[in-house]
Order: structure tokens, then C-alpha cells, then sequence
């Protein structure tokens, strides 16, 4: 059951040919992104965000980056 966070993280991501999250600090412990399992794009307000379903390999997360202020936040979290 997904729960959800909404919090702003710090991540470390390549920007090259579109963006992809390397890895992901949040609660003082650092998450590997194994896999990126669905990426999506919303609109709020006049701002695109860009949204990645990415696992560590057991735990499955939901990260948005905003592309007007450039920040990461963790949305949801889905344990097994």
C-alpha cells in the first residue's frame, strides 16, 4: 500500500538525453535507483513536472522533478 510523503529530497541524477535518477537521499539514508519502472509528466500550474516510479529493488518510490524550480520531492512511498 502506497503512502504518501511529499517531501523535498536531494538527488543525484544524469542529465543526458532526458533525466534519469541515479540515486536519492531521503530520512538520512541514501536509496541506489535500481530501475525506473514508469515515468509520466503532469502540469502544475504553468510548471511541467516530470514523475519517475523507480525502485531500490524492494521498495518502490514515486520522485517528481519540477523543471520550473529545478527541485526533486519524494511523493509516495510503496513498501512491500
Amino acid at each position: 500500500m502506497a503512502t504518501e510523503i511529499r517531501e523535498p529530497i536531494k538527488v543525484m541524477a544524469v542529465f543526458d538525453k532526458g533525466i534519469r535518477p541515479v540515486k536519492f537521499r531521503w530520512n538520512d539514508r541514501v536509496y541506489p535507483v535500481k530501475q525506473i519502472t514508469y515515468t509520466w509528466k503532469t502540469r502544475v500550474g504553468s510548471a511541467a513536472v516530470i514523475h519517475f516510479a523507480v525502485t531500490d529493488g524492494s521498495t518502490l518510490f514515486e520522485l517528481t522533478y519540477n523543471l520550473s524550480t529545478m527541485k526533486w520531492a519524494l511523493e509516495q512511498v510503496d513498501e512491500p
